[in-house]
């Protein structure tokens, strides 16, 4: 079975990230501790204050100590002492509202303490879509007692380097870790080329990923004389039901077909969001947006995806 549907569509000139509208069940709000480099670089967290799920919301609440050094230890709840020897500590609370349209509104509460800077604190009720990250707070790691300089430490790759701050951001994200999801997902793809004679072409690929994650996808390049029209995007499958929930973003990119990427950066971009829902053993066609009639000679042409998506495992 075929279903028509058509895209949602916007001209712009660089392509924009797509989010995934999750379900309440896939969603928690996490404050994530990061370490920060003497160079600036900012290192992936390293340990999570979380909700529960927010289809049942329940509270997180902890407190983060900072120690010699800028390790770092997390404690259940906001109230109680901070570890021993800590430098500075936050007391935080997060408390969820509600999930409407894919983002979650939540309360977040939190007090900074035993920093000679001062104390600080917020109370501020946000909403933020999955993917979506906010800073809270940061302090600077003090020099060693016991040398008088800035620690030098051993990160996880058995490499020494030097710490300068630590910082927390809270996040609205996937409740299942990537490393931990079992799920799969799968998607065929089929690039749909209307020549203005009636003529059809058609290229077709098949692709796999996790659910609610981005699964990007390339089509061969449609070369006509020294032109190059580039058709690729990304998928996002959610199972839901008996069906599939897919957000189909589709990018056109055309140009000379001989280029040098290091200096083509002015190269136009088109983009299409189509949101929809498969069902089991169905292929919907996603209608493009037509070219104008800069992109001689595909203008004529006229473009379609189709796909057909299910949970694999």
């Amino acid at each position: 079975m075929t279903r028509i549907a058509l895209g949602l569509v916007a001209a712009q000139l660089f392509a924009v990230d797509v989010v995934s509208a999750q379900t309440a069940e896939d969603m928690v709000v996490a404050v994530s501790a990061h370490m920060t480099r003497a160079s600036g670089a900012e290192d992936a967290p390293g340990m999570f204050l979380t909700t529960g799920a927010l289809n049942k919301p329940t509270p997180g609440s902890g407190r983060f100590s900072v120690g010699r050094c800028g390790a770092m230890t997390l404690a259940a709840r906001a109230e109680g002492p901070f570890e021993e020897g800590a430098t500075a500590g936050w007391r935080v609370e997060i408390i969820p509202v509600r999930v409407s349209d894919g983002a979650a509104t939540f309360r977040l509460k939190w007090t900074r303490a035993l920093d000679t800077s001062g104390e600080r604190q917020e109370d501020i009720e946000l909403t933020m879509r999955p993917g979506e990250s906010r800073p809270m707070d940061a302090v600077l790691i003090p020099p060693d007692k016991e040398t008088g300089r800035r620690c030098t430490v051993w990160d996880n790759r058995g490499k020494q380097v030097e710490y300068s701050s630590v910082a927390l951001r809270v996040s609205v994200r996937s409740r299942v870790w990537p490393m931990q999801e079992r799920r799969l997902m799968s998607a065929d793809l089929w690039l749909i080329e209307r020549l203005p004679d009636g003529a059809e072409r058609t290229q077709s690929l098949a692709v796999r990923g996790l659910p609610h994650h981005e699964i990007p996808f390339y089509f061969d390049a449609i070369r006509e004389s020294s032109q190059s029209l580039e058709i690729f995007g990304s998928v996002i499958l959610r199972p839901e039901g008996d069906g599939t929930a897919v957000e189909l973003a589709t990018n056109c990119r055309w140009g000379p077909a001989a280029f040098d990427w290091r200096k083509d950066t002015g190269i136009q971009i088109r983009q299409s969001d189509s949101q929809l829902r498969v069902r089991p053993g169905e292929t919907v066609e996603v209608a493009l947006r037509p070219l104008d009639d800069s992109v001689e000679p595909f203008t004529a042409r006229r473009y379609a995806i189709r796909i057909r998506a299910q949970q694999f495992r």
